[in-house]
């Protein structure tokens, strides 16, 4: 027979399980029970599959630093402000001078010390949890590439990769190249080697990161893309050729982003009376692409894409050159939104997304011509639930306030030390 007890704790799960993590979060302190209940696999699971239908809190950043926009009022999570909100602003803009914003994948955000010094750490973190682990530094001179994680079924972030590039050898007359690059790893907290192959030149750093995967849109041959799974034993990039290039076509912008779990490839086409958008999606075997849509832009605007709901791969946000105000569209109605702050739990700043539009050249331009595929706006995209961030072996986990501090405490020393080599 069910005792009263079992009842209880029945009804327990039942309403905790329909209120979003920010309250959940909360809830694992009032006592043990609350906390082995909410930390049980059975209550993730249940969770997960009851909010399936709801989107996670995200932002979009400018080239990482800069927020453009940000949505937050969603069941999954209900904060008060979108995820970009909880990455301290001197993170983000560098005003220590040496720690800044480096990357993030499924809501883990990388910190790095670009100090240059031989102890230089860096950090990997859940702002809204204000979890981060201190990393240690590489085992000699190298720069901060990247971030890559794994999730599990539940879509729970089960480990991550902070990748350092070493150096970059160029092979067959610059046309190939040899990557040497430091991983480390959580799930053994320790670095690793390794050097990549590469057929074709990469260009430009700025990556898009699924599963693993690190994709590269702007390589030294146009049709493109390379990728590589960080989590492999390969030694070699992919090469991923992009479906229905034309290398001549004036009037044609190009760009790479995320949504539904997939890397998805977008074109805009302008032309004198009819701008055309096509979306296509990466299949899972990264060698063949599928044509989502295609539909034809209002006329009113030149509107450029910039990238799609993380979530939702039925819409599409858009910028009026024109008009300079952001657009949501609905790919399935094609209905437009004028987007703007307030809106919906949307934070908008309308400051970066002129700088966007003042730096973009007019596509219908008779002498525009661009090859290659951007990679521009780059997401910042909360789980589905509030698993705390893995932590290697022997690794140092710190809240938000003691990593500021240790990042004032280290400004000044390096400021002090660099008067004092100014001195002789």
């Amino acid at each position: 027979m069910e005792t009263p007890t079992c009842h209880i704790e029945a009804m327990l799960t039942d309403i905790l399980v329909r209120l979003p993590l920010r309250s959940i979060a909360r809830f694992k302190k009032v006592c043990k029970t609350w906390k082995t209940t909410i930390e049980s696999p059975y209550f993730r699971r249940l969770f997960v599959s009851s909010h399936q239908n709801s989107s996670s809190s995200w932002s979009l950043l400018l080239c990482g630093t800069k927020e453009i926009i940000g949505f937050h009022g969603c069941e999954t999570w209900d904060l008060p402000k979108s995820p970009s909100y909880f990455i301290p602003p001197s993170l983000k803009h560098s005003s220590f001078g040496y720690f800044s914003y480096a990357a993030s994948s499924s809501g883990l955000v990388l910190i790095n010390d670009s100090s240059y010094s031989d102890e230089s750490y860096c950090y990997v973190g859940n702002p809204v949890l204000k979890q981060w682990i201190r990393i240690p530094p590489a085992p000699s001179y190298s720069i901060v590439l990247g971030l890559v994680t794994r999730v599990d079924e539940d879509g729970v972030v089960s480990s991550f990769k902070v990748i350092r590039l070493a150096s970059v050898q160029s092979m067959n007359n610059d046309l190939a190249c040899i990557w040497r690059v430091f991983i480390y790893s959580s799930e053994i907290g320790i670095w690793s080697f390794k050097e990549i192959y590469c057929p074709h030149q990469i260009r430009n750093m700025y990556y898009i990161t699924l599963n693993g995967t690190a994709y590269f849109g702007w390589v030294s041959v146009y049709g493109v893309l390379v990728a590589h799974d960080f989590y492999s034993e390969s030694n070699e990039f992919r090469v991923v050729k992009l479906p229905d290039y034309q290398s001549d076509k004036k009037g044609l912008r190009r760009f790479l982003t995320m949504s539904g779990g997939f890397i998805m490839y977008v074109t805009a086409f302008y032309q004198t009376e009819d701008d055309v958008l096509k979306i296509w999606r990466l299949n899972d075997d990264d060698e063949s692409w599928k044509l989502l849509w295609v539909i034809k832009l209002p006329s009113i605007s030149v509107y450029v894409p910039m990238a799609m709901h993380p979530f939702d791969i039925g819409t599409v946000y858009l910028c009026s050159h024109h008009d300079r105000h952001l657009v949501s569209c609905n790919l399935r109605t094609l209905n437009y939104t004028i987007l703007k702050d307030g809106y919906q739990d949307c934070f908008i700043d309308q400051s970066v997304c002129e700088s966007f539009v003042n730096g973009v050249s007019d596509p219908r331009s008779s002498s525009y011509l661009w090859n290659g595929v951007s990679v521009k706006f780059l997401p910042l995209v909360l789980p589905r639930w509030i698993g705390s961030v893995p932590c290697p072996p022997q690794a140092e986990m710190i809240d938000t306030v003691s990593l500021l501090s240790y990042m004032t405490s280290t400004d000044r020393t390096m400021k002090r030390k660099n008067r004092n080599d100014n001195d002789f």
